[in-house]
């Protein structure tokens, strides 16, 4: 009787060995890709149905192998949607942690706002990119009044980043490059940041070209230095919904405090985001005796002090 109780103990110990060597054998068992491949499972996806994605990918073997494993550790429920990648023959407990542990690659984008880029521009590029709804930007960033106050500049980021992310982002950068350069430079102006960024976004609009920037804000400056509207175009084409390249007689009578025609002085806030450039030539103006100027078919300006030479020199630009 003992000799069988003996045997008995040695069979179900010999048996705990095999099922556990079995469990471990399960465990390190490796896939059978030969290459680095990457796998997207989806919000939602079951256990079953990554087992099935991952035996297509060749990441593991066998699916029932990847069902009683997760289901031994109690993983089966806990599995991370993302993009993974996953080397050549891993194993399977590997493939478990990464799958538990949400080890997903991070991808990345590479976005370039333009100098002088409104908030609805940079919605539509977002938009364009596929990172952000552009209705989402625009709310947010308007909401805030973070018009002039967005930095143009080119951005890498996650690819899942968010619309107050993405915002943050660009206010940083706007800290990081333009309060140095305005707290060695304020003492130059007589105008507050605020102003100063509404108008170097007038001038961003207006200027073809860097040279003339700092001619175009001796024109603006010597307007608000004797009082005399601003009349710019593009105080017009931001409060128009649907604004044409020609901003035509009757735009000009829009009701908004924008209309740099209607009102006197800086309109309330920035037009589009400016770059640095045009907030230098904001600040430090030329020194000239222009209140006029006219576009030329190049894009460049005619400059006049009077109202006589301003006439003939839009004769002079349509020829």
């Amino acid at each position: 009787m003992k000799q069988v109780l003996k045997i008995s103990q040695i069979i179900f110990l010999l048996l705990i060995i095999l099922a556990s060597f079995a469990t471990l054998s399960i465990f390190l068992q490796s896939g059978t890709n030969d290459a680095p491949v990457t796998v997207e499972i989806q919000k939602g996806t079951s256990a079953n149905q990554v087992a099935s994605i991952l035996k297509t990918s060749g990441v593991i073997r066998r699916e029932l192998d990847f069902k009683i494993a997760s289901r031994l550790l109690f993983i089966q429920d806990r599995i991370q949607a993302g993009k993974y990648l996953f080397p050549p023959h891993p194993l399977l407990i590997n493939v478990l942690l990464k799958l538990v542990k949400g080890s997903v690659i991070i991808e990345q984008l590479r976005v370039s706002f333009p100098e002088g880029s409104s908030i609805y521009k940079m919605g539509s590029i977002l938009e364009k990119e596929g990172v952000l709804c552009f209705e989402d930007f625009r709310a947010l960033t308007q909401s805030r009044s973070l018009e002039g106050y967005l930095f143009p500049d080119t951005y890498i980021f996650e690819k899942n980043i968010s619309a107050e992310a993405l915002a943050e982002m660009m206010q940083k950068r706007f800290a990081e490059v333009v309060i140095p350069y305005w707290k060695e430079n304020k003492n130059a102006t007589k105008y507050n940041l605020h102003e100063i960024l509404t108008l170097a976004s007038i001038i961003e609009k207006e200027a073809a070209t860097k040279e003339e920037r700092q001619v175009i804000s001796s024109v603006f400056h010597n307007r608000l230095n004797i009082k005399m509207a601003l009349e710019a175009d593009p105080t017009i084409k931001y409060v128009l919904e649907r604004p044409s390249k020609t901003v035509y007689f009757n735009q000009l009578k829009v009701k908004s405090l924008y209309n740099t025609y209607l009102n006197r002085g800086l309109p309330p806030g920035p037009i589009c985001n400016p770059g640095l450039s045009s907030i230098k030539a904001a600040i430090y103006p030329a020194k000239t005796d222009y209140l006029y100027f006219v576009a030329k078919k190049d894009g460049s300006h005619i400059f006049s002090a009077t109202w006589q030479e301003h006439q003939r020199a839009r004769q002079k630009a349509k020829r």
